[in-house]
Formats: C-alpha cells, sequence, structure tokens
C-alpha cells in the first residue's frame, strides 16, 4: 500500500531542506475538498462501517456503497494508473527543466562576472600602464634636463669667451662651437617631443578608460539585477513545482483510500445479490486505483529529489552572486586606485614638457640663440671679406640682455641661457 505524505518521513525532509533555501515559502497547496472528494471519503466511511458496524448499520454501509461507489466508478473509470503515469512524466520534466534553468543562470552570472571583472582588470591594466610610461617619461625629462643643464653651461663658457674677443677668426670658431652644442639641445628638445606624444597617448588612454569604466558599471549593474530577478524567477517556479508534486502525492494518499474503499465495496457487492454484478468493475478500479497510488507515491518523491537538485542550486547563484558584488567592488577600487596615481603624477610631467618645448622654454630660447648666431656670422663674413658689415640687429629675444662685457660687438653673447629644472 502506498505511503501517505504524513508517514513519508524523506519526503518531509525534502521539504524542510527546501525551506531552507527559499528562507519561509507559503504553504505548498493541495487539492480542496469537494463534491469528488467528499465522495471518496463518504466511501471510505462506509467501507469503515462495513467493517466495524453492527448489523443495521452494515445494511445502511451497503446501501451507501451502491449509492456512491457506483458514482466513482462513472467519475474515475479505469484510467487512474496512466493519469498518474502522465501526471508523474510531466513533473518529472518540470523538475529537469528547473535544474537546467538554474545551471543556465548560473552559468550566465558566471559569465557575467568573468567578462566584467576581465573588462574591468584591462582597463585598470591600462591605467598602470599609463602610469608606468608617465613615471618613465618624468625620469627621463630629468635625465634631459641634466643634459641640457651641461650643455648650457658649456655655451655659457663659449659666450664669455666670444664676448671678450675681437678677433674674427676666434669668434667664427666660438660661434660655430656654440652652434654645434646648441644643435645637440635640439636634438634633445626632439627626443623631449616624442616623450610629450607618448605622455598625451598615455592621458588619452586613461581618458578612455575612465568612460569605458562607467559602461563597465552600467553593465555590472545590469548582470546583477538580472541574477537577482532570475533567482527570484527560479524560486517561484520551484516552489510551485514542489507545490505541484505534493498535490500528486496528496492524490496517492486519496488513490490508496479510494482503492481500499472500493475494494470494501466489491467484497460487499459480491455477497449481495443486489450489487454482486458491479464486484468485477469495482475490483478492476481498486487494482487501477491502487495502481495509482504507488505510481504517485513513488514518482512524487523521485520528482521532489529531482527538484532539490534545481531549488538547492540557487544557494550556488546566491553565493556567486554575493561574489560578483564583492569581486566587482575589488576590481573596481584598484581601477580607482590607478586613477587617483595618474592624477598626481600627470600633471607635474606636462608642466616639465612645457619648460622644454614650452612658451618661454628652452627651445625658445635656443631658438633665439641659433637666430643670433646667424646673424653675427653674416657680419663675421663681411668682416673677413672686407666687406662693410652689414648692420646689426637687435636681438628681439625677451632673453637678450645687454652685456657690458661684451666687446665682440655680436649679439651671441647677449642670449641668456639659464639652467632650469624640469617639475
Amino acid at each position: 500500500m502506498a505511503q501517505g505524505i504524513g508517514s513519508n518521513s524523506e519526503y518531509k525532509a525534502l521539504l524542510n531542506q527546501m525551506q531552507g533555501v527559499f528562507g519561509q515559502l507559503s504553504s505548498f497547496g493541495g487539492i480542496k475538498g469537494g463534491s469528488y472528494l467528499n465522495t471518496i471519503w463518504s466511501v471510505a466511511g462506509n467501507a469503515e462501517q462495513l467493517a466495524t458496524g453492527n448489523e443495521s448499520q452494515k445494511a445502511s454501509a451497503i446501501q451507501g456503497l451502491i449509492n456512491n461507489v457506483l458514482s466513482i466508478v462513472e467519475k474515475l473509470g479505469n484510467q487512474e494508473a496512466a493519469n498518474a503515469r502522465k501526471e508523474v512524466k510531466r513533473s518529472e520534466e518540470d523538475a529537469k527543466k528547473l535544474a537546467e534553468e538554474q545551471q543556465k543562470a548560473l552559468t550566465e552570472l558566471n559569465n557575467g562576472l568573468e567578462e566584467i571583472g576581465n573588462d574591468i582588470a584591462n582597463q585598470a591594466s591600462i591605467v598602470s600602464t599609463a602610469n608606468g610610461t608617465i613615471e618613465t617619461a618624468q625620469k627621463d625629462l630629468q635625465e634631459k634636463q641634466e643634459q641640457i643643464n651641461e650643455i648650457i653651461e658649456k655655451i655659457q663658457e663659449k659666450q664669455k669667451e666670444l664676448a671678450s674677443t675681437t678677433d674674427p677668426e676666434k669668434q667664427k670658431e666660438l660661434l660655430s662651437a656654440i652652434q654645434g652644442l646648441s644643435g645637440q639641445i635640439a636634438g634633445i628638445i626632439a627626443e623631449v617631443e616624442t616623450i610629450q606624444i607618448n605622455v598625451q597617448a598615455a592621458a588619452e588612454e586613461v581618458e578612455a578608460a575612465v568612460t569605458d569604466i562607467e559602461t563597465a558599471k552600467g553593465n555590472a549593474v545590469e548582470v546583477q539585477e538580472n541574477g537577482e530577478l532570475k533567482i527570484t524567477e527560479l524560486a517561484q517556479q520551484g516552489a510551485e513545482n514542489v507545490a505541484e508534486t505534493t498535490q500528486t502525492q496528496v492524490k496517492g494518499v486519496e488513490n490508496s483510500v479510494t482503492a481500499k474503499a472500493l475494494e470494501a465495496a466489491a467484497n460487499a457487492s459480491s455477497s449481495n445479490f443486489v450489487t454482486a454484478s458491479a464486484a468485477a468493475e469495482l475490483s478492476i478500479s481498486a487494482a487501477d486505483q491502487e495502481s495509482a497510488a504507488g505510481i504517485r507515491a513513488t514518482g512524487a518523491l523521485g520528482n521532489l529529489r529531482n527538484l532539490m537538485q534545481g531549488i538547492g542550486g540557487l544557494s550556488d547563484n546566491i553565493n556567486l552572486l554575493a561574489t560578483f558584488k564583492n569581486a566587482i567592488g575589488g576590481a573596481l577600487e584598484t581601477f580607482n586606485g590607478y586613477v587617483g596615481d595618474y592624477n598626481s603624477i600627470i600633471e607635474p610631467v606636462i608642466t616639465s614638457i612645457g619648460s622644454f618645448v614650452g612658451e618661454g622654454g628652452i627651445a625658445a630660447t635656443t631658438e633665439s640663440l641659433n637666430e643670433a648666431i646667424e646673424s653675427d656670422m653674416e657680419i663675421i663674413d663681411g668682416r673677413l671679406s672686407g666687406e662693410e658689415p652689414a648692420e646689426e640687429s637687435e636681438d628681439s629675444s625677451e632673453e637678450a640682455v645687454v652685456n657690458e662685457d661684451n666687446l665682440s660687438g655680436l649679439s651671441t653673447p647677449n642670449v641668456k641661457l639659464n639652467p632650469f629644472k624640469v617639475a
């Protein structure tokens, strides 16, 4: 005989486990009482009277069985076992689908975590690499500063020599030397311009990463919300599936009770000539109900086990969602740290580059020096050829100063080149 829901310890244990997953589920529901169930329980009551009542009660019970059992047979037919198999099969498919959907949701959530985590990590790597480029640029600029200051010292020495001589040959020699040193500065300035390009590219990459990270944040919120929604949907679906399985279990109990009643009715009918013709049909229906009871009891338990896989798996989804929040939060914190580093180092580097190539920087001063050298070369060439010297043009450079000790009559000694420091 099939076990009832109250006596099936494993079934009850599974339900308790599910309650732990859901927190608190509403009642699983059941088949509400109606004329059909009332008829079944009426048969059961009459069967009980047949077993324990006195002669008068038994006579009344037999009459009740005649009225009620024939009604049950008409309503039930002999298809209850077949219906039970279809019902159990349908629940089995639902349980399988729930488990598949839970795994699918878990995979999607995991893929979302991995994709967004990788995206944020990539953006963080971009900023970190850019920071390395900028830090290297600052070191390179400091080296360029030292190189240029050494050259400036040499130029200043040559300017002093030039200012103290009136010998055209010597002046031309010194101008050529100063011109060569100025060319070295120009070469360093070209290298600084390359550094400037690299720094600009790094800055643009950081700006793009900051923009992209906002998209990643939006995607993270979407994945999180979708994950929470899917968990809620699957939990609701799981609760409905459990309710359906429980209804199957309850039906199994009803089938078992009905089978007993039909067996009792068949026995009673076979001893009474009025109802003897119904005994065979009652026995067939009893067997059908008993078979349905077994199918439903076994199937309900098996399907509940299967449902536990999907419902229990939701714990993995919930845990992964918590991991998702923590992982994304940690990744964003790392990214923000790199951006903070960038903000602290980019401005000094830009200022340093400006001291080389910006307005008033060493590049502009060197340009004024080269103009003075070219002008002075023309003057000296005129002197050496015996021609009247061209009228000397005043150096228009803001760095030019009047040097009272300048005996050469040339402009180059008056161009002021001061050592400088990068930021």
